[in-house]
């Protein structure tokens, strides 16, 4: 009985040892992946809380610039609105303009027909100079022919005297044809003087007129010069409220333009509050990460020292030496590692009540059975003696045994039957796998 507690314990030290320089060597690849990690977090953690720092300064910048943006949105909105009062004044101006126009024409028309009458009226008044002066000799003829008849009636007179009572009546009508020519002479003097003082009047209205021609002539040139100017600002404002109407076409574009850059900037304003906040998380969990890779760092440590305990410890026994083991002595050693892994999951199973901690137990038995299959072919490949064959064939059947157990307890714990599996482990299932890695031991001293 003590020769095989001494063989097991050879077997559990032989794989102790096995397992410790493993685990040794991974620890120290771990520690220093661990190391490397916690040297790239670091770094990482500073990149974020510098870019955190960053993006909290744009999303600063950015509100600032929206702010801008909407500034510039409404004074383009009120420079906007100027512009269409200016154009609405200038359209009514140049309605002014298009009146006034017409009526300075119309005025220079009116005034070019008045200088076409005052014309008329000159030729009229030089018809009429022309008749005064016909008028004036017909005046001097009856002037002249009126003192002639005076002087036959005087000459009558002084013929009828010396017939004397024959001449009586000449003279009666001498004396009066003497009479008449008096006032003819008289009228004729008093219509002379009249002929002068419509020739007078005519004079004086001829130079109105002609004043009043050249009056007129100078009104048109100066109407016709003001109708140019009118033209030439009614064209002005044309062209100023088309240029207008076209700055106002460029205002609706830029107002336009600056809504959508302002919902583009506040937009990015929100997605960059939003990444700030999320960044902010992301720093506080990668802080926390650091935290817990530090603390996995000196876990790790914990566990080289541990694993160095562990070698130092192991090393006190005396084991042959791994290069000289025969190759079916390796496999029996490395089949006992194997049946050992797959007793270890079973018994983190049954002790877990976590679903899927138990569900990942199961498939992680499925694969070391899968591995232990592949040591079970090795060994029949150079199980060449009869002894060997004998000894493989006891295994296959005691392990067979312990798989039947070891399966329906898996079954159990799926099904959540924790107690019925808990206890055939520590009855049925501990006594049949002592039985199989026993006898893998016995093989492996014979």
């Amino acid at each position: 009985m003590i020769f095989k507690t001494v063989h097991s314990l050879n077997s559990l030290i032989r794989i102790v040892d096995r397992s410790s320089r493993q685990l040794h060597e991974k620890v120290e690849i771990i520690r220093d992946s661990s190391d490397s990690v916690s040297l790239q977090v670091e770094g990482v953690t500073n990149t974020i809380r510098e870019m955190t720092i960053g993006i909290q300064d744009s999303a600063e910048h950015i509100q600032y610039a929206s702010a801008q943006v909407n500034g510039i949105q409404s004074a383009l909105e009120h420079i906007r609105k100027d512009n269409n009062n200016v154009v609405a004044a200038s359209a009514e101006l140049s309605v002014e303009i298009a009146h006034g126009k017409q009526e300075i024409s119309a005025a220079a028309e009116h005034i070019r027909g008045m200088t076409l009458e005052s014309e008329q009226l000159h030729l009229e008044m030089d018809q009429l100079h022309h008749a005064l002066a016909k008028i004036a000799e017909i005046t001097h003829i009856v002037e002249e022919v009126s003192g002639q008849t005076q002087l036959l009636a005087l000459n009558a007179n002084i013929e009828a005297a010396r017939a004397g009572e024959h001449g009586r009546g000449f003279a009666i009508v001498a004396q009066e044809i003497s009479k008449l020519a008096v006032q003819s002479k008289l009228a004729t003097a008093n219509i002379g003087e009249q002929l002068q003082r419509v020739s007078d009047s005519a004079n004086t209205l001829a130079a109105s007129v002609s004043n009043m021609k050249e009056a007129a002539d100078n009104g048109v040139q100066i109407m016709d010069k003001g109708a140019h100017r009118y033209s030439r600002v009614e064209s002005f404002l044309s062209e100023l409220c088309g240029s207008i109407e076209s700055v106002d076409q460029s205002l609706k574009l830029v107002t336009g333009s600056t809504s959508t850059i302002s919902e583009a900037v506040q937009h990015t304003a929100a997605m960059f509050e939003q990444i700030a906040a999320g960044s902010e998380e992301v720093l506080a969990s990668a802080e926390v990460q650091q935290r817990s890779i530090t603390t996995m760092s000196d876990n790790i440590r914990g566990a080289r020292r541990n694993s160095l305990s562990l070698r130092s410890a192991v090393s006190q026994f005396k084991l042959p030496e791994s290069n000289i083991i025969h190759p079916i002595k390796s496999s029996i050693d490395a089949w006992i590692e194997g049946a050992i892994g797959i007793r270890a999951v079973m018994v983190s199973m049954i002790e877990s009540r976590d679903t899927e901690r138990i569900q990942s137990w199961f498939e992680e038995k499925n694969v070391l059975e899968s591995e232990l299959s592949t040591c079970f072919k090795q060994l029949n490949d150079l199980a060449q003696k009869s002894e060997d064959r004998l000894f493989l064939q006891n295994l296959e059947q005691a392990w067979q045994s312990f798989h039947e157990v070891k399966e329906q307890n898996a079954k159990w714990m799926l099904s959540g039957n924790y107690e019925e599996a808990r206890s055939s482990l520590i009855n049925q299932g501990r006594a049949r796998f002592k039985m199989a890695v026993d006898l893998a031991q016995e093989w492996f001293d014979s």
